[in-house]
């Protein structure tokens, strides 16, 4: 290119001036946008929110406009705004806006220039929107211990995300790892990496429940995970997706209930101030596909470990077989093995197909519990130890996106709750990914992964609906006591009365049609809250609470509902 330099108004360009313009000729607008509050995007309300966008590669000198639109997680357009922009020397451009902050909720900020440049993708996050969330604030939730608390998390939690954990009221974490990588070449490995650890003042293994910091949280202890010790395991009796899933040979038989009692004294020492210590023994070890051994050998793994975990835990609750709740065929081969004599819970991995109540999941959890009290002879408490639904694609468990993946993921949870369980703990924190960030096969979290150099455990994350519709629910739901379903229903409509200290709390949806109803109350008025948690006083006419339901859970809060 020939450039004739006394042309340019008269003045003599220079050569890095030259080099500049040629830059930004070729270089592609781009926008990009975060909060003040950048590594997790969620606030308290009354928090002041400013979002903060950021273009590039510009013409410099020259003017551009930055398109803002915020939405609710239905698509409802709340606020809208254009920002002008002049870019600087460097082709850059910069906008402040703050964006709406006076209700609790989801907020999808969709953004782009005046020639269309949308903001950019970031990790799992798609392009074109950024997103913030406003939920309780930590400090008005009540710890109700861990018999009290109901709501746990799996997830790859880092401290440079914030207190992810506090804002969505989530007080139980699996404590892993299990028995394979805790004694990975011969058995009381792990007695002796204790022993020394302990004499030397440090913590093994580590967790990261600690129910003395400054949000207490409650540890459920993972015995084995998806496999054993390959010297414990009877050879040829994995399988193909689990290659070390199947039978004990001897040596395992004698080193599993070892194993299995040193596990239990070192987090009977490490968490003593839970009033119950609920020890997963198995995970998800379905016959054939998952464990490669008869129902009598899945058995053996509880028989010949239980008395030892009682022995050096008093808190103990031996707890598993962590299958799935729809199909009761492998409980019902587990329970005429024998498995009820040695066994105080049961854990359920309740997936099922979206939406979840027109796939099994009330009869299934239903049929479970049914024929764990006829196997014991009484009842058993009941735990939720990891589900989810993804906002991407994932075969069965694809709510298809973000605002379907909330909806399923809080009144599933409902459901559990409702029917009896004791905890549920959901899948997962955030995002993840096998090889990078474009997958959107693993998209089960609760928050976008907006690191892309980070697959698991993260350290900055953006909220989905399923943020703040999950902190609502944890709020209201949180130390409860389930009365069981409601009655007065119809259609597909769904709802469960809960009670705490005194106050009666229902939880109500219609999952596929925008019905009403009427609650009989004896109370003048109540308090009538949406997903996200806002509330507002409803006056009861005749005796009755006239409710309008759709798919996302409505909450009741009172006495004499």
């Amino acid at each position: 290119m020939n450039f004739s330099l006394g042309k340019f108004s008269g003045a003599v360009m220079t050569a890095a001036a030259i080099l500049m313009f040629a830059a930004h000729a070729g270089a592609a607008p781009r926008l990009s946008g975060e909060t003040n509050s950048p590594h997790n995007s969620t606030f308290v309300l009354g928090e002041s929110i400013i979002l903060y966008f950021h273009a590039s590669g510009l013409t410099p000198g020259k003017a551009t406009t930055v398109n803002i639109k915020v939405k609710e997680a239905f698509g409802y357009e709340i606020a809208s705004t254009s920002i002008l922009a002049t870019a600087d020397a460097s082709g850059s451009a910069y906008a402040v806006y703050h964006p709406p902050a006076t209700r609790y909720g989801y907020y999808r900020v969709e953004a782009a220039l005046t020639d269309g440049t949308a903001v950019a993708s970031l990790g799992s996050r798609p392009g074109g929107f950024i997103t913030y969330a406003v939920v309780a604030d930590p400090a008005t939730r009540t710890n109700y211990g861990d018999a009290g608390s109901r709501f746990g998390m799996m997830g790859g939690f880092s401290s440079t995300m914030g207190p992810v954990m506090s804002y969505l009221g989530v007080r139980y974490l699996l404590a892993d790892p299990g028995w394979d990588e805790l004694e990975p070449h011969q058995a009381g490995e792990f007695a002796i990496a204790r022993s020394e650890a302990v004499a030397n003042g440090q913590k093994y293994p580590l967790s990261i429940a600690n129910n003395h910091a400054a949000w207490p949280t409650y540890a459920i202890p993972l015995i084995t995970t998806v496999g054993i010790p390959a010297w414990a395991l009877n050879a040829g009796t994995g399988t193909a997706t689990r290659p070390l899933s199947g039978s004990l040979n001897a040596e395992g038989v004698i080193g599993f209930p070892e194993f299995a009692k040193a596990r239990a004294s070192a987090f009977a020492a490490d968490f003593p101030a839970q009033s119950t210590h609920y020890y997963q023994m198995t995970w998800e070890p379905a016959i054939p596909v998952l464990f490669g051994g008869t129902p009598a050998e899945l058995v053996q793994y509880f028989q010949v470990a239980y008395s030892g975990i009682h022995q050096a835990d008093a808190k103990a609750m031996v707890m598993g077989p962590t299958l799935f709740p729809v199909d009761p065929v492998p409980m019902e081969q587990l329970w005429s093995a024998g498995l009820a004599k040695y066994i105080d819970a049961v854990s359920v991995h309740p997936y099922v197909k979206y939406p979840p109540e027109q796939h099994g999941l009330i009869a299934g959890i239903r049929t479970q519990m049914a024929l764990a009290t006829a196997a014991k002879g009484h009842s058993m408490p009941f735990l939720g130890t990891e589900h989810g639904y993804s906002s991407g694609v994932h075969g069965s468990y694809a709510a298809g996106n973000e605002l379907k993946q909330a909806l399923a993921n809080v009144r599933s949870t409902i459901i559990l709750l409702g029917e009896g369980f004791k905890v549920d703990v959901a899948f997962y924190i955030a995002d993840f990914w096998a090889h990078d960030s474009s997958a959107t096969d693993n998209t089960f979290g609760y928050y976008w992964n907006l690191n892309p150099n980070i697959k698991f455990g993260t350290d900055k994350v953006g909220p989905k609906p399923a943020v703040p519709a999950f902190a609502a629910m944890s709020y209201w739901l949180d130390g409860t006591t389930t009365v069981g379903p409601l009655t007065n229903l119809s259609g597909t409509q769904v709802g469960y009365r809960f009670t705490r200290s005194g106050e009666t709390i229902l939880a109500l949806w219609d999952y596929t049609a925008n019905t009403t109803m009427n609650v009989p109350v004896s109370a003048a008025t109540a308090k009538v809250c949406d997903w996200m948690g806002n509330c507002q006083t409803s006056s009861a006419v005749n005796g009755a609470l006239k409710l309008s339901l759709g798919n996302a859970p409505v909450y009741v809060v009172g006495v004499g509902l």
